[in-house]
């Protein structure tokens, strides 16, 4: 008898057959005398189309809305049809005594393998590998004997599906609402949309900004031939105490302050302080320190520090939203400093050994684990030394060889003078150990001379600095990921500001980088350089959506973040997954009934920009076989709505001499296959029959009969 390991991609199978001596190459799997090693690609199995529980529901029209099918039913992803034959295939055997899943250990990863056991209806002794460390052949022999019961994951699973079904039944629904009353495509998610108003927000505060003058007092000061620039400050103001909104008292303070006026230090404080490092990346923060040093897209960093984790294997599981190790990983932190001290002596000239204890909670502690640790580095990067994920990894290891490093200490001073009865403030800082700083490339400190309370001096000159008021910062992806992350400035309540500001944001680690991808493809969101934009069309939806009474809800940052705390108490057993799906079903059907009533000759026209992207008419019912995203039809080709985001799935509509037409481009999606079709030309000149088929990854070609 057999034990049969399902994991999520060929590379990591290739792995487990390494680790477990697994030499037998099948097609489609690895196998032994005691081993089966089988993969998925990602999902195999996506959820049905409308059309597929009544063709009713394959024409969009209102009065066929909502759609909520009593049970979301699957199907094969017709570019991953024949893998799904063959796992299913291998999990029916008679000779498989268990079933080991070691698909990506979090939400997503425990959904794909449940949807294909399910699916395929087995009913056999099954366990759970489970790990966040790079898959090194140690690693998974000593995982491998730690395996528990897959039904300690239920509720993981249980979390995944319920994300899965709300996303389809808001997405479903909502966009065909929109797009029938609206009268252009709108697509509408429980976590994009939400996103798009952030974005939309600011556009509109930028657009709607009203800049307003203020002036500044500089003033030069000499003390003992040490010259020091120090700013008029009103004391009885606690925020922009030094900006003056009345230009005539600016002038009446600059009046009084001739060159050669006395001045006297009045106060000098200097207080020490100490810094922390920052915590051990998690993935957004990583994403956002590598838009900023880098310029690096979330979704380009995700791909980069998968290629660490998959190919390069220096780098722990990166899908992760912890910022700190469990206290069993003290053990191989301590290894891996002295492994990366032999490698790198020169990044550890600011080591600090005490810092190396289970009890530093910055570090070390389980409180704030989550599925997975932090992201650490597991090896040394043995890539070429200019590429793109050596950036990565030197990020990573630097934040890890950080945090056991040295406080920052420096003393922060302050320098109050008076001058003609108006006050002046210097601040600056003074380095007095640069510690973990050593290794964040480069401080760069304001530093003041060194002055007495009551010294005298005297003004060189003042100046009267005119300045405006600047409107809010365009959303790069590292403040808009921040956002993301952290959605409590957009939340009045303060019992969720404090959930917000802890684990639960919107998205996921593994999708916020998609989440803005999708909205670029959809035409809601521009690049431009390193910001991101809203476009007209993104600002037409989200301010329709906020003028309705239950719509509104997925244009709301709060209302959706509430939807991810839900879906995490799932996950942690706290909560129950058929309240959730009762209570998205309930606004389904209320956002249906809101809509209709609405009347077609109060409605908003779309912005014309808006009909640059794909009409109603062009889209296709299905999915990408290769990445899931949405079906496109233009002149020449039927596609991937997220060809933007690289995805390069198209199915030319000549071929051989013979036109496609949408139903025999729908056929071969549904079932992998058209009919069998005459009058294909070939290169000779000659005609031929054949069926167009499409196989494993998207590739289509000619099946001869």
């Amino acid at each position: 008898m057999k034990s049969l390991i399902l994991t999520e991609k060929p590379s990591v199978a290739r792995d487990f057959a390494l680790a477990l001596s697994v030499k037998n190459r099948g097609d489609g799997y690895f196998e032994s005398e005691i081993y089966i090693i089988t993969w998925a690609i990602g999902h195999l199995l996506t959820p049905y189309n409308p059309e597929d529980y009544d063709l009713k529901w394959k024409k969009w029209t209102l009065q066929n809305l909502p759609i909520i099918p009593n049970t979301i039913n699957y199907r094969p992803n017709p570019g991953t049809k024949k893998q799904l034959g063959i796992v299913i295939k291998l999990l029916k055997r008679d000779d498989i005594k268990e079933i080991v899943v070691a698909t990506d250990a979090g939400r997503e990863g425990e959904l794909i393998a449940r949807t294909i056991l399910h699916y395929a209806k087995v009913n056999k002794n099954s366990f759970r590998f489970w790990t966040s460390d790079a898959l090194n052949s140690n690693i998974i022999k000593r995982e491998m004997q730690k395996r528990v019961p897959l039904k300690d994951y239920d509720n993981l699973f249980f979390a995944g599906r319920s994300r899965q079904i709300a996303d389809w039944l808001v997405g479903m629904n909502l966009s065909r609402l929109a797009s029938l009353k609206l009268g252009d495509l709108f697509s509408i998610g429980r976590v994009q949309t939400a996103v798009l108003s952030f974005l939309v927000d600011r556009r509109i505060e930028i657009e709607r900004f009203i800049p307003k003058d203020y002036w500044k007092i500089k003033a030069k000061f000499t003390f003992d031939k040490k010259g020091l620039d120090a700013y008029w400050f009103d004391p009885t103001k606690k925020e922009e105490k030094n900006k003056l909104t009345n230009e005539e008292l600016a002038n009446k303070i600059i009046q009084k302050l001739t060159p050669s006026t006395p001045a006297e230090v009045s106060d000098v404080s200097k207080v020490e302080k100490y810094e922390k490092s920052p915590p051990l990346f998690s993935l957004t923060d990583l994403q956002r320190m590598a838009n900023k040093r880098f310029g690096f897209s979330a979704k380009k960093t995700l791909d980069l520090a998968q290629n660490l984790y998959e190919k390069y294997k220096c780098l722990s599981y990166p899908r992760s939203d912890a910022r700190v190790l469990g206290q069993k990983s003290f053990d191989l932190a301590s290894s891996l400093l002295g492994k990366f001290y032999h490698l790198h002596p020169s990044l550890f000239e600011k080591f600090d050994r005490s810092k190396l204890n289970t009890n530093n909670k910055h570090i070390f502690n389980d409180d704030k684990l989550t599925d997975h640790h932090a992201l650490i580095p597991l090896d040394d990067f043995k890539g070429p030394a200019n590429c793109d994920e050596a950036k990565i990894f030197d990020l990573v290891l630097r934040r890890f060889i950080m945090v056991f490093s040295k406080d920052h200490c420096f003393q922060e001073t302050k320098i109050t003078i008076t001058c003609n009865d108006e006050l002046f403030q210097a601040t600056g800082k003074a380095v007095r150990e640069v510690g973990w700083k050593f290794l964040d490339l480069g401080v760069k400190e304001k530093l003041l001379p060194c002055l007495q309370k009551s010294q005298i001096g005297k003004l060189k000159k003042a100046l009267l600095e005119s300045k405006k008021t600047l409107p809010p910062q365009e959303y790069s992806e590292a403040t808009l990921l921040k956002d993301m992350i952290n959605p409590s400035k957009n939340i009045q309540e303060n019992n969720l500001k404090k959930i917000f500001r802890g684990e639960i944001g919107l998205g996921t680690q593994a999708t916020r980088a998609q989440i803005i991808e999708t909205l670029i493809t959809r035409n809601y969101i521009i690049r431009q350089k390193r910001n991101l934009i809203a476009t007209k069309k993104g600002v037409f939806l989200i301010d329709h959506l906020q003028t309705m009474g239950t719509t509104k809800i997925v244009a709301s940052p709060k209302e959706t973040a509430v939807w991810e705390l839900k879906l995490e108490k799932i996950k942690n057993g706290k909560s129950s997954h058929r309240e959730f799906l009762d209570e998205i079903k309930s606004f389904v059907n209320k956002s249906c009934v809101e809509w209709k009533q609405l009347s077609n000759s109060a409605l908003p026209t779309p912005p014309k920009s808006s009909t640059n992207s794909s009409k109603l008419t062009n889209t296709i019912p299905g999915s990408c076989p290769i990445c899931t995203g949405e079906l496109i039809e233009s002149k020449k080709a039927y596609g991937c709505s997220k060809w933007q985001a690289g995805c390069k799935f198209t199915v030319w509509k000549k071929i051989a001499g013979k036109q496609i037409t949408k139903p025999q481009f729908t056929q071969l999606l549904a079932s992998g296959s058209t009919d069998l079709l005459e009058g294909w030309l070939s290169k000779q000149g000659t005609q031929f029959s054949a069926r167009l088929t499409i196989s494993e990854g998207g590739k289509v070609t000619f099946k001869y009969v």
